[in-house]
């Protein structure tokens, strides 16, 4: 088992209290229910199972008894139950999710990337769907053994029960056991199991493998509660380990439950005797009662904890967090960002010497359920895209709880691969130490070339992939006494090459230069490697064909995930780069229209031949709403509302009605392919407020027909949120018998094919939302920033959509493919200059009536240099920067703070400083910011043509100061702001 008690949060058996999720008369199904909510999962799978014995048609039973076997970590069992929860009508897209797990953790992966392709299209904002997918197509690789590690069981310490997580101790390992432990009288729940301690085995010799009989850990560490994972100094004088909250032989509870859950926390203690005791421990200060705190490792300085939390505000179900040592305290912990997280769990982090971070993950591409993945921290403060470790570190289990010595050449991981004694192993391993550095040059100029892809063969199989960095360079693990070839290529350069040969190589490195040539055109001409194609248009108003400005356009780069973002001038007029051989997706937001989206591909055009390097890509948008007609709250009069209208194409969306059985309210299987289609424009157009409203037939009573009614829309309203569309966005009106499309009312006979007609829900666009924020779409948008190569590609068709079928074979689908960022604050960077807007120019509107917020999307590119110059991408929208200058500081609003900033203090607009970035606007609603009143006082930075607006917070001279600002300000909801660099009050761009 992967031991997600030991990564969230803890229910201790005795104390907890139990809580219905659903409401049941039947007894037995009910005791099961209280079972399942206090997390005695095996006794509430036995109960479940003799309910279904009896009658296999109670829903319920099987969708719990298979999330009992999933939380057991028992997947043979769980894969039975989740097929058969997959086809029930009360099944939800989690339901794929987890049946896809369950069939990878079996070895089925053609069958788990299906599920994972169809979840991914039935909830677009969650990336796991496709980065599952591609780990399904990517597990041969996986499973090729490079050659690097060897494993063995670390016989002596493992048990039939839990032994896990090691720690590197003075001769030997600390680590986790249910073997053995000081209480044996208390169980937990969930796996009714007794509660971890802490054991330590000895080293004998320099066989990792050979551990002496384990003892308890001394000191007094050990409680009745759980001690994780644990960490040490270098001098072996403190410790920092995982416990329950519980301390000094008090219990603390989390106050937001009513499960009375009892969370981990991280204490420090201090050695005391030579380590014969423990002393002084305490809690360290960003642990919480509310929430989890563990799994600890220490940089070899000693200055920097990494962990792993479920505290709000991060990425997925446990996020890794770093905090600094600064003098006696930690500061506030910073999220490592999307290049570590996912939406998943993130555990067991390690930080070795050379300072690679180790670390466990579900929902990175892998072949079990937690794989051990690597990332190093670059030069720029990013972490590199994790690395798979692969097999035999890598298993269609749970391997985690990676450690490796400070000579990097041998360790130990925790795994429940068949082959151990028991539940979770210790395994220790050895690594080899020979490697081949390489670097890949252009043939002609001996110039190093970046992003070649790059493998290593062995008697024609791909052992490891690598792509070259800045500096052309790359490098791979190798053994002695073999035979290689290394592989090189890039778009625009013929393929290059190179043997390499191990056998009696007398050194532990091994050096080779690949170089490769640009390719020639039909002329014989050599074609201009990085030659761009150039994508140009005008945004124009549908109806008026008049040009609209303001209008932000997103151009995404399908393969790298880069993106580039335009603002629309008077003229409406845009333009883009266009690498050769790639294709795009381009989004056109603009407020009070609907979002168009448009595709684009270079692959096949020489972008270095004049005549084919231009494309025209006009984008004709459709107005929603004038703004003057809005209700006080947003909403569209019935006159001015957009009813889509059924089987009549529209210029906004194509919808067909959905209908329903007699006397049913379900989703049939005909109507989800219509609500998909729903989900997609939602998640496009996030401004706009939809109305589901359903109707019955004439048979029945009015009253029951009402609540039927009802019971109908609020079945395609949960359809529809439950695929990640914001709630507050939907609303869902029953109306009966009231409006039938036909004559067929009381008392008049119809055929069923009439009264079908009349059992629909139709869809009506009702309103507009201010502030709305608008997000590239997963599929091909949002770039884990630094990331590269896309590391989660899709393929599209040419509305930007999934083009994945259920079997995962290609062709165009209608299904969405975007995500609704909610009310969490998205960040821009526009490819322009601002200008800071002074007070008086406020764009808060006078008479207490809020602006609207222009949707905006996310970009990467933008980056002022010191003089102010603008990106080539706006030129001709954007004039220089002309922000406050060492003699003039930036006006600040004050409207929302009352008092002297807490944090920030005032910038001199001389020398570095730091502001936090929130967001880029059209006349944005500073009311929106006031929860971050105490961190300090907004600036606007608006384009020199007024389009768009920067909003940012504080100035502050220090970046600890920024920093802690800055992790304020995620803690409450703001996840994507980034601190900007300003010198001489001039911006410098963003910071790392």
């Amino acid at each position: 088992m992967k031991n997600i008690y030991c990564a969230v949060l803890l229910v201790l058996g005795l104390l907890a209290v139990t809580h219905a999720v659903a409401q049941t008369s039947d007894p037995k199904l009910k005791k099961a229910n209280q079972l399942f909510d206090a997390f005695s999962f095996p006794d509430a799978a036995e109960q479940y199972k003799k309910i279904l014995a009896k009658d296999d048609n109670i829903a319920e039973a099987k969708i719990k008894l298979a999330e009992c076997y999933r939380l057991m970590n028992m997947p043979i069992e769980a894969e039975y139950w989740y097929e058969q929860v997959v086809e029930l009508p009360e099944s939800e897209p989690v339901h794929k999710y987890h049946y896809g797990m369950a069939l990878k953790m079996n070895g089925k992966f053609d069958r788990a990337k299906q599920m994972f392709l169809e979840y991914a299209q039935l909830v677009p904002a969650d990336s796991r769907g496709l980065r599952q997918a591609e780990a399904c197509e990517q597990a041969n690789y996986f499973l090729t053994n490079p050659g690097i590690y060897q494993l063995n069981l670390a016989a002596s310490v493992n048990t039939e029960k839990a032994d896990f997580g090691p720690a590197f101790y003075r001769e030997g390992i600390v680590y986790a056991s249910e073997s053995n432990v000081k209480d044996k009288t208390k169980m937990y729940n969930w796996r009714e199991q007794p509660f971890l301690d802490l054991f330590y085995a000895k080293q004998d010799g320099d066989n990792p493998s050979n551990l002496t009989a384990p003892e308890a850990f001394k000191g007094k560490v050990n409680t009745w509660v759980h001690e994780g994972t644990v960490a040490f100094s270098q001098d072996f004088e403190t410790m920092y380990f995982t416990r329950n909250n519980y301390i000094n032989g008090i219990t603390g509870y989390d106050t937001e439950e009513i499960m009375n859950t009892v969370n981990l926390k991280i204490y420090e203690a201090k050695s005391e005797g030579g380590g014969e005791r423990w002393g002084s421990v305490k809690s360290l200060p960003f642990n919480n009662d509310d929430y989890s705190v563990g799994h600890p490792t220490l940089s070899a300085d000693g200055q920097a904890l990494y962990f792993v939390s479920d505290m709000p505000g991060g990425y997925g179900e446990t996020d890794i967090y770093v905090s600094y040592l600064s003098g006696d305290s930690w500061s506030a912990p910073e999220n490592l960002g999307p290049e570590i997280n996912t939406e998943g769990r993130e555990m067991f982090p390690f930080i070795s010497k050379d300072g690679t971070l180790y670390f466990a993950s579900d929902a990175l591409p892998g072949l079990g359920g937690l794989d051990v993945f690597s990332s190093q921290l670059q030069d720029d403060g990013t972490w590199s895209a994790p690395e798979n470790l692969r097999y035999p570190i890598n298993t269609n289990a749970d391997d985690f709880a990676f450690i490796i010595d400070a000579s990097n050449s041998k360790g130990y991981l925790s795994s429940n691969r068949p082959g151990g004694k028991g539940d979770d192993d210790i395994y220790s391993f050895t690594k080899l130490t020979n490697v081949l550095i390489g670097v890949v040059v252009d043939c002609n100029t001996q110039q190093p070339i970046e992003g070649a892809k790059v493998e290593l063969m062995e008697n024609g199989k791909l052992m490891q992939k690598r792509t070259s960095n800045a500096k052309g360079g790359f490098s791979f693990p190798i053994s002695p006494g073999k035979q290689y070839v290394v592989n090189a290529s890039k778009t625009d350069y013929e393929d290059g090459s190179q043997q390499i040969s191990t056998v009696g190589m007398s050194g532990t490195q091994v050096e080779v230069k690949i170089p490769i040539c640009p390719k020639t055109g039909p002329n014989g001409a050599t074609t201009q490697a990085g030659a761009k194609c150039k994508g140009e248009g005008t945004v124009l108003d549908k109806a008026s064909n008049k040009p609209v400005s303001g209008t932000i356009v997103t151009l995404t780069n399908v393969d790298t995930r880069e993106e580039k973002t335009f603002v629309t001038g008077a003229d409406g007029k845009y333009s883009f780069e266009l690498d050769s051989e790639s294709d795009y997706v381009i989004h056109a937001a603009k407020e009070y229209y609907f979002t168009e989206v448009k595709s684009v591909s270079t692959k096949g055009r020489d972008c270095a031949s004049p005549d084919q390097s231009n494309m025209p890509l006009d984008f004709p948008i459709v107005k929603v709403i004038d703004e003057n007609k809005l209700g006080p709250n947003g909403q569209i009069q019935p006159s001015d509302q957009v009813i889509i209208t059924d089987g009549i194409p529209s210029e906004v969306l194509n919808l067909n009605h959905i209908y329903y059985d007699f006397d049913q309210h379900y989703i049939r299987k005909d109507a989800k392919p219509e609500l998909d289609k729903v989900v997609d424009f939602m998640y496009r157009n996030p401004s706009i407020i939809l109305e589901l409203r359903s109707h019955t037939d004439s048979r029945g009573t009015h009253e029951y027909n009402q609540a039927l009614s009802e019971r109908r829309a609020q079945s395609a309203l949960n359809y529809i949120i439950g695929r990640g569309v914001t709630a507050s966005r939907i609303s869902a009106k029953g109306f009966g018998e009231t409006q039938l499309t036909n004559e067929c009312s009381d008392g008049i006979p119809c055929d069923d094919a009439k009264h079908q007609n009349n059992r629909r829900t139709e869809f009506a666009v009702v309103g507009y939302a201010a502030n709305a924020i608008y997000s590239a779409p997963r599929y091909f948008g949002i770039q884990d920033y630094h990331r590269g190569k896309n590391y989660y590609k899709s393929k599209t068709d040419a509305n930007g959509h999934s083009s994945y079928n259920s079997d995962g074979s290609y062709s165009p689908s209608s299904s969405g493919s975007s995500y609704d960022s909610g009310s969490s604050s998205s960040v821009s960077e526009s490819s322009s200059s601002y200008v800071t807007e002074s007070a008086s120019s406020s764009s808060s509107s006078g008479g207490g009536k809020k602006k609207k917020q222009l949707p905006h999307a996310y970009s990467t590119d933008f980056e002022n240099s010191s003089s102010g110059s603008s990106n080539a991408d706006n030129s001709s929208n954007y004039a220089s920067t002309t922000t406050a200058s060492s003699s003039s500081t930036p006006t600040y609003y004050d409207n929302l703070a009352s008092s002297a900033p807490a944090v920030a203090t005032s910038g001199s607009g001389s020398g570095a400083e730091y502001r936090i970035q929130l967001g880029v606007f059209h006349n944005p609603d500073l009311s929106q910011f006031d929860k971050l009143a105490d961190i300090g006082k907004l600036t606007l930075e608006t384009s020199t043509s007024g389009d768009a607006q920067r909003v940012l917070i504080g100035n502050f001279s220090d970046q600890t100061s920024a920093d802690e600002a800055m992790y304020k300000v995620k803690q409450r909801g703001f996840k994507d702001a980034f601190l900007v660099n300003y010198n001489n009050g001039l911006r410098m761009g963003r910071k790392p």
